[in-house]
């Protein structure tokens, strides 16, 4: 089922549900004219956008985003050695940390990361205010000749990615995403513009556009119309190397 109907029929069940199918109560709830939400629903003679039914489907709780495998783990903190400015300070708490595996951009796919893509683990707070409530991490860095992201982020930075939220309705989101070519990740901003017969556009595009022009992309055309094969998740933290800036 496309995402407009999916998002349709959880509007419509929740008007029938919580509003005993008066869609002029779930109108003013949703602070939505009552034309509009009957075009919706009853004459379908409109077919609203995702960006559109966005705040309805915020009121709702609902995103559009699929779980997948976690990558973070707990962390076991065996005998920490403790560099000298914390030697008085009461050693860190295991339970306080989330390991990430780490991996390159080229590789990073949406699903099971295999053992030999793992360069290594990143610990995350996780009280962090970004990382608060986020827990299916993978910690991306920026290959050595990757430039298309400056002046935000540079070779060799590490960006941390949330695999749950792939929420691409608000345009701008620095994402890591997919080549359709060979399956490689890359970090890009993204756009998304809802074509109206079943498919969308989908447009990377970098910080440093003078040297890296937007790629433009059809959901159905060049990701089979699966979403996975496009977005793995949204980039909310980035540590970059400032030793020699």
């Amino acid at each position: 089922m496309k995402l407009v109907e999916s998002a349709l029929s959880i509007l419509e069940e929740a008007v029938d549900r919580d509003f005993h199918g008066n869609l002029g109560d779930a109108a003013r709830h949703f602070d939505i004219p009552y034309q509009t939400i009957y075009s919706w629903l009853k004459s379908r003679k409109r077919v609203p956008s995702l960006r559109a039914l966005e705040p309805v489907l915020e009121k709702l709780g609902v995103s559009f985003t699929t779980p997948e495998r976690e990558a973070g783990r707990p962390v076991c903190f065996v005998d920490p050695e403790i560099v000298p400015a914390g030697r008085h300070i009461p050693p860190p708490d295991a339970q306080d940390y989330w390991a990430a595996p780490l991996v390159g951009e080229v590789g990073a796919g949406p699903g099971y990361i295999p053992e030999n893509k793992v360069e290594s683990w990143f610990l995350v707070y996780k009280y962090q205010p970004a990382v608060m409530r986020r827990h299916n991490l993978l910690a991306v860095q920026i290959g050595p000749s990757s430039t298309s992201m400056e002046p935000v982020l540079h070779p060799g930075d590490i960006v941390l990615v949330d695999r749950d939220d792939r929420n691409v309705l608000t345009p701008g989101r620095m994402m890591l995403v997919l080549d359709p070519q060979d399956g490689s990740g890359m970090i890009k901003r993204v756009s998304v513009e809802d074509k109206h017969n079943g498919d969308y556009q989908i447009t990377y595009y970098s910080d440093n556009a003078a040297d890296n022009p937007p790629r433009v992309f059809s959901l159905m055309d060049d990701f089979d119309g699966d979403w996975q094969k496009c977005i793995v998740g949204r980039v909310i933290w980035s540590w970059s190397d400032v030793s020699r800036k």
